[in-house]
């Protein structure tokens, strides 16, 4: 079966959030269809990424959303004119066009749209599962809540609802990546076809009994703190706890560390350095030393747009996750073994028990397990031509 793979993102390398998840979907139907994608390049390096997916994509073609401020811009003038800035942002007619030209050149059955700014892009008529890899509207809402300026992201967060629940009763069916996304769409439309489909994460590199030892890490006594610093909610989370709940947690336990591993530290991020006890890796050859050896890792976060791919990855290596409150709300009711719930700088002192996590990670958040609904709805699509 043809099938259109409708992206954001270049969908490769898997090396952070938004394109793991393309990149594992994309691998997985292209054992199976003849796979089209089309997607969004924000470097010339992305283009060439994209390329190296013609091994196992029928064609591959990409427009670029760079340079990116320009596109922005764009997208805030559209904004200001009553859209949704993301839908507005990823507005390409050329990238229509040349969609339709390869529609009508190629047998294509149906598509997969990775996000719900994607879906617009697929003809009425053509059936189609709609991905929704983060939250949304949901995530602009509740931003508002806590940031200025309240009334933007007021105004971004309700154009986005309205694209999401009508694209998602366009769709044969909609995916979410977690609980959370699932119950905020079907609060705002319980009458759509939505199914959950967590992410998963690679056991076979993170394993911790294959992972390379790292003696001067072993000798140390330390929380990790694992994601891009780049991030806004990632710098919020870790900037609070460095400041605010370390230093209480290394005055009962002299000799506790903090050690925070990520790309694109900003000034903010590396001053964190003059906390005793707190150390900012940066970037890092191999993150895995680093989960082997942590008593436990933190995830702080003060919002989140889904399940944070770091705390899978922790679970994998057998480590638990210290969360927050919205870190946890993303698992939905099952909290996952090995992840604690830290509503207080209390619950952050409490040592987290040993268990079998990545044991219980393994039933959970299986790449091969967590991709059959997808494989089902995609092979439904050519049923229902």
């Amino acid at each position: 079966m043809e099938l259109l793979f409708l992206s954001r993102c270049v969908p490769n390398p898997p090396d952070r959030r938004d394109r793991i998840r393309a990149y594992h979907q994309l691998a997985r139907l292209a054992t199976r269809h003849r796979v089209h994608l089309s997607c969004f390049a924000q470097s010339e390096q992305e283009i060439g990424h994209a390329r190296a997916l013609l091994d196992r994509c029928a064609s591959v073609y990409t427009v670029p959303l760079f340079p990116f401020p320009l596109h922005a811009a764009r997208a805030a003038g559209r904004f200001l004119a009553g859209e949704s800035f993301h839908d507005a942002l990823y507005f390409s007619a050329r990238f229509r066009a040349d969609l339709l030209e390869l529609i009508g050149s190629r047998p294509i059955v149906g598509a997969l749209a990775g996000a719900a700014a994607m879906a617009p892009f697929v003809p009425a008529g053509m059936p189609f599962v709609l991905d929704l890899p983060e939250r949304g509207s949901a995530y602009w809402m509740a931003r508002a809540r806590r940031e200025k300026p309240r009334f933007l992201f007021q105004t971004e967060a309700k154009r986005l609802a309205l694209l999401e629940v009508r694209e998602a009763r366009r769709a044969s069916l909609a995916l979410a990546a977690s609980p959370q996304i699932r119950a905020e769409l079907l609060d705002r439309a319980p009458d759509v076809r939505c199914e959950t489909a967590e992410n998963g994460v690679d056991f076979d590199s993170f394993d911790p009994s294959a992972s390379p030892r790292d003696a001067r890490l072993a000798a140390r006594r330390y929380l990790l703190f694992c994601g891009r610093l780049d991030c806004r909610d990632n710098q919020r989370g870790i900037l609070d706890f460095a400041r605010n709940v370390f230093p209480a947690l290394a005055a009962r336990d002299p000799g506790l560390e903090l050690i925070i591993v990520g790309r694109y530290p900003p000034p903010s991020i590396l001053a964190l350095n003059a906390i005793p006890g707190v150390e900012v890796a940066g970037t890092v050859e191999d993150v895995r030393p680093y989960y082997r050896h942590a008593a436990a890792t933190v995830a702080p976060l003060p919002l989140v747009r889904g399940i944070p791919n770091k705390v899978l990855e922790s679970l994998a290596m057998n480590r638990p996750v210290l969360a927050s409150p919205e870190v946890c709300d993303a698992f939905g009711s099952e909290l996952p073994e090995g992840v604690f719930r830290c509503s207080s700088a209390e619950d952050y002192a409490r040592p987290p028990a040993e268990g079998h996590f990545r044991r219980a990670a393994m039933g959970r958040f299986s790449w091969k397990k967590n991709l059959a609904v997808l494989e089902r709805a995609v092979a439904a699509l050519g049923k229902s031509q």
